[in-house]
């Protein structure tokens, strides 16, 4: 112990000798009443008690430093680029050309059909054919005493359905006049092949009484073929009706066919 007292007071000595070479340390060791005294040089009166502590002993601070945050980088990802597919060529046809052709120009016109043509206004014909007598008594019928005649006519066509008429009718023992007569047509007003039904007031003289004259009626149904406007041909039937017993021998039918021409 008294080493390291020692040691300690020559240690104090050497500092404050440095410090100067004229002072005066006084030492109390821990506190014994022995006291060391030290002159070097001049000695001062003036004491100055040194007081040696203990060296202070420096406890490093423990700093807690924070590690750096450990930052996980997530290794990037490559994606591989998508496989080159090649498609297959697609043909596509081109859309065909159309060269629309401009719209036909119609011309229209109005056609006005003309109107069925009217007959010539008059009438000149001659047919020829054989005329009989017609019996009927009972349980017989019968056609007797053919006879050539000769007819010729004259018609006034006042419409192209209806037309006035007169006859006469010339035979080798007989003859009758046929006047105001009608005759229609039944057939269309343009149709070149016409039917027709007649009726006509009718006087007959017979040779076997040459003053008397029978007043009678003839009916008649017959076919008019046209050729134009002005030529046609005719074939027609007669029934002739007198009253009376005076002309039993006169021929009640007549069955006649020929032509004629028109005028105006």
């Amino acid at each position: 112990m008294r080493v390291l007292q020692a040691a300690m007071v020559a240690a104090v000595l050497l500092s404050a000798g440095a410090s100067s070479a004229q002072s005066h340390v006084e030492l109390n060791l821990f506190g014994s009443s022995s006291t060391l005294s030290f002159g070097f040089g001049v000695h001062h009166h003036a004491r100055r008690q040194v007081v040696v502590a203990p060296p202070p002993v420096y406890v490093q601070p423990q700093v807690y430093v924070q590690p750096p945050p450990v930052v996980y980088q997530q290794p990037p990802v490559v994606m591989a680029p998508p496989p080159m597919v090649q498609a297959a060529p697609v043909y596509v046809a081109p859309a065909p050309v159309v060269v629309q052709q401009p719209a036909p120009q119609v011309v229209t016109r109005t056609v006005t059909a003309p109107a069925p043509e009217r007959p010539a206004l008059i009438g000149l014909k001659y047919t020829p054919g054989l005329s009989g007598v017609f019996t009927s008594a009972p349980g017989a019928v019968g056609f007797t005493g053919a006879r050539f005649s000769h007819s010729a006519g004259l018609e006034a066509r006042l419409s192209r359905w209806f037309a006035l008429r007169s006859d006469v009718e010339l035979r080798n023992d007989s003859r009758s006049f046929d006047v105001i007569g009608a005759k229609v047509w039944l057939a269309g007003a343009d149709w070149k092949v016409k039917p027709y039904l007649s009726a006509s007031l009718s006087g007959t003289m017979a040779d076997s009484r040459p003053n008397a004259l029978s007043i009678g009626v003839v009916g008649a149904g017959g076919l008019d073929v046209f050729f134009g406007k002005h030529f046609f041909l005719e074939a027609e039937v007669r029934y002739r009706a007198l009253p009376g017993a005076c002309c039993t021998e006169v021929p009640q039918v007549t069955a006649v066919a020929g032509a004629g021409v028109a005028f105006f």
